[in-house]
């Protein structure tokens, strides 16, 4: 941060506390950060004042079930703030409360009030898309994100060094190394304790499916080479998948609890926080490897991409780079102007770094070799830092994440789980737009996911256990089950879209 604006956020966040709230813009949220966060004494909001000469009374809700009811009571006339920051909004959400007259339409004053994200909007027609109604409307401001991490396969490039092996480019070499996981000892504490394939519940053991040439989303919707859409358990490779599963079941690589079980690491998480515990994971599946092992080994592990039969390396983006519903203004705030002028800091890089790392000097510093790390001095803690003063934890929060800065922060293990997500960023793609759909259509298409992804998770396992014999005619009657219950009426949907539409 430069030093004249330091100096300026200084001196205005004295005159701030010195005015306290008279004339500030009431806001509330979803604050779901499990290091506990009080807005009312966070340094967050008095500086983004100092920064922006807005100010805001913040008010956090931490309660989930009890924000869901904040939200249904707006519908209803009950306004609880001017503003809603990490609203936490869905589609349905948004247009429901504009249509009752609790949100206002952002759609008319971003260009006047926000130059950070106008720019922004402008260089990327299809982020305008993402966060605009069917009518043209606006009722949220996003979080902008083009380097957000990735859910990967991560392997334990610690244990195939210990069994001198080369890391696996095909299903058939994951299969020998899983086994090689398994029987030899790799984490060397002479038991064997090691879980090959730490997967649990079919929508982990799905990220295995770009290997066979399928990249299928929540719906299981597949999108083809050719640009079309396919219901992905009718491609033969979807089937090659389960029938892959039913033999690492049968080899002791999954264990049958695998599709009811917790995962062997986080109980070991739960349990123990020491450090020298030997790890018993050889595959997982997570965006950074530090949720399931002790952070001391999650460097130990790889993002694991394999080409598939045809030589194509591709994988599924799950986030996307536009993430709604983020930000809203009520229809009782009597300076909409203000309150957006006051978020568009976030999409700017000063803004940003106040939400992110805080203030230089204060908060953090630069180091001798161009990366920075938090000033923890005294008895100040990480947990203090992400309690009292940074805000992006947690729900999301609007904004533009600061991709260039976060990458130099002073820690091997991120850099290292951000150098893998970048290789997997690099090769993936959406299946299906986020909003690609109408709200009604949308409606419906929820519907039939629902059903439909309880089906295919059920006949997944159950053929991967032995439940059912894996055969032609077992598998053409699930298929016709899927069918029965909307699979063709669900690809439907999205094939009518416009290809423009449909494309990542």
């Amino acid at each position: 941060m430069h030093s004249f604006l330091k100096k300026t956020l200084s001196l205005s966040l004295a005159l701030s506390l010195l005015a306290g709230a008279a004339g500030a813009t009431t806001l509330t949220g979803l604050e779901t950060e499990t290091v506990e966060r009080n807005w009312e004494s966070s340094l967050f909001f008095p500086r983004m004042e100092a920064l922006t000469g807005v100010s805001m009374d913040a008010h956090a809700v931490s309660d989930e079930t009890q924000y869901a009811n904040l939200i249904a009571a707006m519908a209803q006339g009950s306004i609880p703030a001017d503003v809603l920051f990490k609203a936490n909004l869905s589609r349905a959400q948004e247009q429901t409360l504009l249509e009752s007259g609790a949100l206002i339409d952002l759609a008319p004053l971003i260009e006047a009030n926000m130059p950070n994200l106008s720019a922004l909007l402008a260089a990327h027609p299809d982020w305008r898309a993402a966060i605009t109604l069917d009518d043209g409307r606006i009722a949220s401001l996003p979080l902008l994100n083009t380097t957000e991490r990735q859910v990967c396969v991560w392997i334990n490039a610690k244990w195939l060094s210990a069994l001198n092996l080369s890391a696996p480019t095909s299903v058939a070499e994951l299969t020998d190394v899983l086994l090689a996981f398994k029987a030899g000892d790799p984490n060397g504490n002479f038991k064997q304790d090691e879980v090959a394939a730490d997967l649990i519940g079919v929508y982990e053991m799905r990220w295995l499916l770009p290997y066979f040439g399928v990249v299928a989303d929540d719906s299981n919707l597949a999108r083809l080479p050719d640009g079309s859409l396919a219901f992905a358990p009718e491609l033969p490779a979807y089937r090659e998948w389960i029938a892959t599963l039913r033999d690492w079941v049968a080899q002791g690589i999954l264990p049958q609890t695998a599709f009811t079980a917790m995962h062997s690491t986080a109980a070991l998480s739960a349990a123990s926080s020491d450090e020298k515990t030997p790890v018993t994971s050889g595959l997982i599946v997570t965006m950074t490897p530090y949720t399931h092992v002790p952070s001391a080994a999650a460097a130990d592990y790889d993002a694991l991409l394999m080409p598939d039969a045809s030589g194509a390396t591709r994988w599924r983006d799950l986030l996307g780079e536009v993430w709604t519903g983020c930000f809203a203004v009520s229809s009782s705030c009597e300076d909409p102007a203000a309150a957006l002028r006051w978020v568009d800091a976030l999409y700017g890089e000063d803004g940003a770094l106040l939400a992110y790392a805080g203030v230089e000097g204060e908060d953090y510093v630069w180091n001798a070799d161009g990366t920075w790390s938090f000033k923890l001095t005294g008895s100040r803690t990480i947990n203090d830092v992400r309690a009292n003063v940074l805000m992006y934890t947690g729900a999301a929060m609007p904004g533009l994440y600061p991709s260039d800065f976060i990458s130099k922060v002073a820690s091997p293990v991120d850099q290292h789980v951000f150098e893998q997500n970048e290789r997997v960023h690099a090769v993936s793609e959406q299946v299906i737009p986020a909003h690609a759909l109408s709200l009604e259509r949308q409606q419906r298409a929820n519907e039939l996911t629902a059903v439909l992804g309880g089906l295919v998770d059920r006949g997944v396992a159950r053929f991967a256990t032995g439940e059912i014999e894996l055969n032609d005619e077992t598998y053409a009657a699930w298929l016709s089950e899927l069918k029965a219950a909307g699979s063709d009426e669900l690809v439907a949907m999205y094939e009518a879209l416009p290809q423009t539409s449909a494309e990542n």
